[in-house]
C-alpha cells in the first residue's frame, strides 16, 4: 500500500515530522521572556559550575564523522594544493603589525601611496602581503594604517575614556598580570624540556625516572589507549576544562619557526618525534562579560583559566613517565589550535574562523598539549555548523571592521593548501587598536546564535537542528536572533565620531564604574543616545 503524501508529494511521515519542528519552532518563538530568564540564571553558565566534567554534556557520537579526518578533509577542509606549515611571524597579526610598525620607523620619509613596492620588506612578509593582494585583501595598507592611524587614535580615546573602563580594565588585568609570569615559558628545545619538571625541588629527567621505574618493574604503562584517554580526560576536566579531545598531531599546523626554547627563533625545524598526540583543552569566558564586548570584556579571564589547566595536565603527564609540552593564549603557542581542536571533534569551523563548540558555541578558548602518550583519538563532528553559518552571517553583519565574508559559502576560500573560511585577519586587528576597554573585540564569538548558555532553548536547538531536513529550525533561530535581540548597529562599535564605542549588551554591575566609586567619568556610549 503506498504511503499518503500531501498535493505537493511530501510523504504523509516527513509531513508529521515536519509538522513537530514547526511545532518545536513556534514553542520557542512564543515565549522568549522564559527563555532569556532561564538564561540570566547562574545554573545555566555553561562552564563555570563545576570543576567535574559535567559541562562537556552534548553526546558527540551520532554526529561523528564515519571517516574520521578523511572525512574532515574531503568534506569541510578540501586540499586544493601543497599544504604549508603556518609562519607566525607572518600569519599572527599582532607580531605581523609589529614588523610593520619598525619597518615604518626605518623609512620615515615613505607614504601609503608610495605603495609597498617603494619600501624594502623582508622576503616573507612581501609575499604574504603579494599572496592576501591576489586574494583580494589589502592587508599591507591596513597593517600600515593601523599603526599610522589606529594606534595613534587608540591612545588618544584611553586618555580620554579611561575612567570610564577603569573597572573592567582593574578586573582583566589581574589575569593579564599571569600571563607573562607564569606558567614559565620553555628555555630549552623539545627535546630537553618536555622530558623535564620539578619534585620537591629538583630538576628530574623523566627518561632517568623512567629507567629507575623500569629497573624495579614499576612503569607506569596504561593497560589500553582507551585507559589512558579516558583517565588524561578525567584530569583535565578537574584541572577545570570544560571540554577535552583528543587527536593525533597533524604536523601540517605545526609553526615552521619561532619554536619556544631554540637559540635562533628565525630557524626552521622539524616536528618533534614525540609530538605524537595533541590533547585539547577549552574553557570559556565568564557569560555576562563576554555579552558587553568588545568594550568591556577581555579575552584574559578564558586564556588564564585554559593556560592554567593546559600546564597541570602537561606536569601530570610528565610525571606519569611521558613527554609533553603546553601551547596556551595568549601567544604561548609553536602550532595553530582550532583546526587541531575540530580533528578533536571539539567542533567545526565557523564562517568567523573559529571554533564553534556544541556546548558554548565559539565562547571557547583552547589550549593543546603535544605528547607520546598512546591514546584512543576522537572523531570529528558534523553538527551542522557549515550549513547555519552558509545562511545565518549574524557575525559578519555586526563586524565592525568588516573582516568577516558575507560569501554563501568557502568555496574558492584557500589558505596554506586548505579551503576553509578565514577573515581578513588585518582589519580584525585593526579593530583591536581601536576597541576601548580591555584589547580586542570578540564580537563575533558574542554575538554568535551557538554562544549561548545552557538553557533549555538553547538545549532544544542543540539537538533538533543538527538532525532538522527542512531548515525550519535554522530559519527559525536565525530569524529568533535579529528579531528579539536588539543590538547596536556595526557602525556605532567604531570610534568617534563615526561611533561611540558601543557594546553588545551594557557591561554587568561588577564591572559599571560609576556604580562602585564616586565619579563621573566621560562615557563615550553616551554619544549613540
Amino acid at each position: 500500500m503506498e504511503e499518503d503524501t500531501t498535493k505537493k508529494g511530501v510523504a504523509r511521515r516527513d509531513f508529521l515530522k515536519l509538522g513537530a519542528l514547526v511545532g518545536v519552532a513556534a514553542h520557542a518563538v512564543a515565549v522568549p521572556t522564559l527563555a532569556y530568564k532561564a538564561g540570566s540564571s547562574h545554573d545555566s553558565y555553561t562552564g563555570w559550575e563545576s570543576f567535574e566534567g559535567d559541562t562537556q554534556f552534548f553526546n558527540r557520537k551520532p554526529f561523528e564523522l564515519a571517516g574520521g579526518k578523511d572525512e574532515l578533509y574531503e568534506e569541510f577542509f578540501t586540499k586544493v594544493g601543497p599544504v604549508t606549515r603556518p609562519n607566525p611571524m607572518t600569519d599572527i597579526s599582532a607580531a605581523r603589525v609589529g614588523r610593520v610598525g619598525e619597518i615604518l620607523q626605518q623609512n620615515p620619509d615613505w607614504k601609503l601611496e608610495d605603495g609597498i613596492d617603494a619600501i624594502e620588506l623582508p622576503p616573507d612578509l612581501d609575499a604574504y602581503y603579494r599572496l592576501w593582494n591576489e586574494k583580494g585583501q589589502k592587508r599591507f595598507e591596513t597593517d600600515v594604517t593601523t599603526n599610522q592611524v589606529s594606534i595613534p587614535s587608540w591612545v588618544a580615546n584611553h586618555e580620554k575614556y579611561d575612567d570610564h573602563f577603569a573597572l573592567s580594565s582593574a578586573y582583566f588585568g589581574s589575569w593579564e598580570d599571569l600571563a607573562d609570569n607564569y606558567p614559565a615559558e620553555p628555555t630549552a628545545l623539545p627535546e630537553i624540556s618536555d622530558f623535564e619538571y620539578v619534585e620537591h625541588g629538583h630538576l628530574l629527567d623523566l627518561r632517568e625516572v623512567n629507567k629507575a621505574r623500569k629497573e624495579r618493574e614499576a612503569m607506569l604503562a596504561f593497560r589500553s589507549p582507551d585507559h589512558a584517554t579516558q583517565l588524561i580526560k578525567k584530569t583535565a576536566y578537574l584541572y577545570g576544562a570544560t571540554v577535552v579531545g583528543v587527536t593525533t598531531l597533524n604536523p601540517d599546523y605545526v609553526y615552521d619557526k619561532a619554536l619556544r626554547g631554540a637559540e635562533n627563533p628565525m630557524a626552521g625545524y622539524e616536528v618533534p618525534e614525540h609530538w605524537k598526540y595533541a590533547i585539547v583543552v577549552g574553557i570559556p569566558h565568564e557569560w555576562d562579560q563576554l555579552a558587553s564586548n568588545p568594550q568591556y570584556g577581555d579575552s584574559f579571564d578564558a586564556y588564564m583559566r585554559v593556560r592554567m589547566t593546559a600546564y597541570r595536565l602537561t606536569q601530570f603527564i610528565r610525571r606519569l613517565g611521558y613527554p609533553a609540552r603546553f601551547h596556551t593564549p595568549p601567544y604561548h603557542y609553536d602550532l595553530v589550535v582550532p583546526p587541531i581542536a575540530v580533528e578533536a571533534g571539539i567542533g567545526q569551523w565557523g564562517r568567523n574562523g573559529t571554533v564553534i563548540t556544541p556546548e558554548t558555541g565559539p565562547n571557547m578558548r583552547m589550549a593543546v598539549i603535544t605528547t607520546s602518550l598512546d591514546m584512543t583519538i576522537d572523531k570529528p563532528i558534523d553538527f551542522g555548523v557549515a550549513e547555519f553559518c552558509a545562511d545565518c552571517k549574524i557575525c559578519a553583519e555586526q563586524c565592525p571592521s568588516g573582516a568577516i565574508s558575507f560569501a554563501d559559502g568557502p568555496e574558492g576560500m584557500e589558505q596554506r593548501g586548505i579551503n576553509h573560511w578565514y577573515i581578513d585577519t588585518s582589519k580584525c586587528f585593526s579593530y583591536w587598536m581601536e576597541s576601548m576597554g580591555p584589547l580586542g573585540c570578540r564580537l563575533c564569538i558574542t554575538n554568535c546564535v551557538y554562544s549561548r548558555k545552557n538553557n533549555w532553548v538553547h538545549g532544544i536547538a542543540r539537538v533538533v537542528d543538527p538532525v532538522d531536513p527542512t531548515g525550519l529550525v535554522n530559519n527559525a533561530l536565525i530569524w529568533m536572533q535579529k528579531t528579539f535581540f536588539d543590538h547596536p548597529t556595526a557602525e556605532e562599535y567604531r570610534r568617534p565620531p563615526d561611533g561611540c564605542f558601543a557594546s553588545y549588551r551594557p557591561a554587568p554591575e561588577w564591572l559599571q564604574t560609576e556604580k562602585w566609586f564616586d565619579i563621573t567619568p566621560d562615557n563615550p556610549q553616551m554619544l549613540c543616545k
